[in-house]
């Protein structure tokens, strides 16, 4: 068996020697099929198994080369895949002997541009995947080889560790050689014949995926993937033309780098003016600036490091004048999200927070996205409009919306699972369905809502706006108490002084008349006074009329 065993290994040397490549581990189970790889955008792919006579060739998918014979055992079993630029190669039913090493070339203009070569292993079964477990004791972790072929007379282990930002597959241990690891120096033990790995936490940065199988002789039983868990993050942005755009993404370390339409930008890119990098004042910003967004900029945009993956979709919307609303504090208003075209639409409701990131408090499409607790019991939601009810002072700010055609899936018809048909010249289907068209944006509107003043609250200045006020409470505004007492006080003042004025004149006015009494009679008018008045009640009288006068 192990000479065998050294035969296999010079064979595989020899091959990666020859072709310049090192083969790419692959497993399958029996009866699935494999793709191998595509070719983009260029005029023909070739594929080839390698045997002890050579080169065997598989397919073309070139209509102008030399007919030539399947090998037999791949008879009716081999599919050329052509479907708008990719070019691929598919063997399904797959078998124990189908086990091997496969080239696939590309060829644009008679040169050769790409080549990939695996190493496939077609196993019994396929275990279910399992997510990365780690204990909370020492951080460590434990991955178990879970196949009821484990411990069988005559078995093996193989592990396999896919590693960032490469994500290529590395023999980390054969436990039929050694149960020493051959790769991650930072494996804490090797237990159960190899079935059982002890892997120090910090491996997690940069290994994705590990891979266990179960061998016996030079047939593979099982294979098994373990992966982390789920860390994928993904956000749609709607911006319009011009708008400056910064997708956020934080840094982890090295072999960081964006993914968009226009290419690869790490950290080491030189800024440009389209979009850059911007780390800011803070070491830990990694976020992606887009300085003035364009039709080129549309699409996907991923944010990739070691522990995580955060996507993004910009979509291009046609935008709308802004719009103030102005409202007053307790009272209700609504915004208007209605393009004035489109019956069957979707909306989204976003507000900008103080920190200047944008936050969905609604969509009237999926029901399950989480209101915002402070504004929880006072959204009404009517068509593509949005009420807000009991306002408060902190809800004044940008408000946004966008309105979305609906989202529709298409399933393209699977192709036949029959390869017999070798003159095939295209196939337009596809097994993978595909979103189409998917958040096309109808239009975008920014909402700004302004607090008005009142009397009880001088803190702001008033706002004058000719947008139209929608509050069901308001009223004009009550007077204060210190207007009050003012009005008050004053009339009592007026009243005062008037009374005054008033004794005063008609004192005066009889004084008068009795003196023109007396003197048309001849009366001894000094001898009359003497007798009927009091000198001085007479004395004060005069001396007080005098200084009125």
């Amino acid at each position: 068996m192990t000479f065998i065993r050294c035969l296999e290994f010079l064979l595989l040397l020899l091959l990666h020697q020859v072709h310049g490549e090192e083969a790419e581990p692959m497993f399958r189970a029996e009866g699935n099929a494999i793709e191998m790889g595509y070719c983009f955008g260029v005029d023909y792919m070739v594929v080839y198994r390698s045997a002890l006579e050579g080169d065997e060739l598989l397919g073309n998918s070139s209509a102008n080369y030399i007919p030539f014979t399947t090998p037999r055992d791949l008879q009716g079993r081999i599919h050329i895949d052509k479907k708008d630029n990719l070019l691929g190669l598919i063997i399904s039913h797959l078998t124990h002997m189908d086990s091997g090493i496969y080239r696939r070339e590309c060829w644009q203009n008679q040169t050769l541009v790409r080549q990939h070569t695996v190493r496939l292993s077609v196993c019994n079964e396929e275990v279910e995947s399992e997510e990365i477990m780690v204990k909370n004791g020492d951080g460590g972790l434990e991955l178990l080889c879970n196949s009821t072929s484990i411990g069988l007379e005559g078995t093996s282990v193989r592990w396999y560790s896919e590693t960032y930002p490469t994500f290529k597959l590395t023999l980390i241990l054969d436990s039929s050689v050694s149960l020493d690891p051959l790769e991650l120096q930072g494996v804490v033990g090797v237990r159960d014949n190899g079935a059982l790995l002890l892997l120090n936490k910090s491996l997690l940065k940069n290994n994705q995926h590990f891979y266990c199988l179960v061998i016996k002789g030079d047939k593979c039983l099982s294979f098994q993937n373990m992966h982390q868990p789920d860390n994928i993050e993904s956000r749609d942005i709607f911006a319009s033309q011009g708008d400056r755009v910064v997708l956020n993404c934080s840094t982890d370390g090295n072999n960081q780098q964006w993914e968009t339409p226009l290419g690869q930008i790490n950290g080491s890119s030189i800024k440009n003016d389209q979009m850059y990098i911007s780390s800011g004042d803070k070491s830990e910003d990694f976020s992606l600036v887009i300085a003035a967004v364009s039709d080129e900029h549309v699409g996907d945009y991923s944010c990739i490091s070691s522990s995580f993956e955060l996507q993004y979709l910009l979509v291009l919307c046609p935008k709308k004048e802004p719009q103030e609303k102005v409202a007053l504090e307790g009272g209700h208003i609504w915004l208007d999200c209605d393009d004035g075209e489109h019956d069957s639409q979707t909306v989204q409701w976003y507000r900008r927070k103080p920190s200047g990131e944008d936050e969905l408090i609604l969509d009237s499409y999926d029901k399950t996205v989480p209101i915002p607790e402070d504004l929880r019991g006072r959204l009404t939601e009517n068509g593509s409009l949005l009420g807000i009810s009991h306002l408060e002072v902190k809800d004044g700010g940008v408000y946004w919306c966008v309105v979305l055609s609906p989202e529709f899936l298409l399933e393209s018809d699977n192709y036949e699972d029959d390869y017999g048909d070798e003159d095939t010249e295209e196939d337009e289907s596809s097994d993978d369905p595909y979103w189409d068209d998917t958040h096309r944006c109808i239009v975008k509107q920014e909402i700004l809502i302004l607090f008005k003043t009142t009397r009880r609250n001088l803190d702001f200045e008033p706002v004058t706006t000719k947008t139209r006020i929608t509050n069901s409470t308001a009223g004009p505004p009550a007077p204060s108490n210190v207007t009050t007492y003012a009005v008050v006080a004053g009339l009592v003042v007026l009243l005062v002084v008037g009374v005054i004025v008033a004794v005063i004149a008609i004192k005066r006015r009889a004084n008068a008349s009795h003196k023109q009494a007396a003197s048309h009679s001849g009366l001894n008018t000094t001898k009359d006074i003497e007798m009927n008045e009091d000198p001085g009640c007479t004395e004060r009288l005069t001396h007080n009329n005098e200084y009125v006068a």
